[in-house]
């Protein structure tokens, strides 16, 4: 059976940023985005796929972008190969609930 984790993050910096360092993380640290939902601006979850071992390196890459959660490690065995499942709920406190993207013009 898959062990899970839940972490929550937030964030005052610029949502597109943030959520392009948190992708780079996770491929860093050879994890998987298994699953995402875009609540407007406000909020971004993540189901993310990795292996016990790489547990605490990708907590650590993630707190050098976002205020994280704290990781609880009494669970977790550095020298594991088996899959973990990660749901990380990811808040943005500059979020007004309005997602607008801008489309350029195309010309022709």
């Amino acid at each position: 059976m898959q062990k899970k984790l839940s972490w929550e993050a937030f964030s005052n910096e610029d949502r597109n940023m943030v959520i392009e360092a948190i992708k780079n993380a996770i491929s860093n640290c050879d994890g998987c985005i298994m699953n995402f939902n875009i609540f407007s601006d406000l909020a971004l979850t993540l189901s993310i796929e990795i292996e016990e071992s790489k547990i605490q390196v990708l907590h650590s890459a993630l707190s050098l972008v976002v205020t994280m959660s704290e990781i609880d490690q009494f669970d977790i065995n550095l020298e594991s190969k088996k899959e973990w499942l990660i749901f990380m709920n990811t808040s943005f406190t500059r979020g007004k609930g309005e997602l607008k993207q801008e489309i350029p013009k195309v010309l022709g």
